[in-house]
């Protein structure tokens, strides 16, 4: 898989499917891991947050950290919905030396902390500013 690839996660979309998480109101977090991450994961039995395998660095705290206010709109136009982090890229300053594989986005409202998007990352932190840049049109797109 190719750096910056995003996995939405199947249990995610069950949860949507069953109103347990809200886009617009929950709050989400980024948490970076020095793993790849597992089939599991994606397609498995309700994943989850976990500090396993969670980088451990200067500057980074466990849980990882916030996105901007999430948004989700209708975009008749091009037929499709979005769902967006307000147009805020998730940073950490001065992140210290660490071997990052994966960045994984999750609901930190639910009790369960359920895994939402994985994204595969190959670039490491070399003890400057850090940023996961979520695209322009939004993080998560459906149509």
């Amino acid at each position: 898989m190719a750096q910056g690839d995003a996995h939405v996660v199947n249990n995610f979309k069950e949860q949507l499917l069953l109103k347990t998480i809200d886009c617009n109101s929950d709050t989400f977090r980024v948490a970076l891991y020095s793993d790849a991450y597992a089939a599991g994961q994606i397609d498995g039995a309700d994943p989850a947050y976990s500090a396993t395998n969670e980088i451990v660095a200067a500057n980074y705290t466990a849980t990882g950290q916030s996105i901007g206010t999430a948004v989700v709109a209708q975009d008749d136009t091009n037929d499709r919905a979005s769902w967006d982090d307000d147009g805020t890229d998730v940073s950490w300053t001065s992140l210290g030396t660490a071997t990052i594989q994966r960045a994984i986005l999750y609901d930190d409202t639910t009790a369960t902390k359920w895994h939402c998007i994985i994204w595969e990352i190959a670039t490491n932190s070399n003890g400057g500013n850090y940023t996961l840049q979520f695209n322009a049109n939004g993080m998560l797109l459906l149509s």
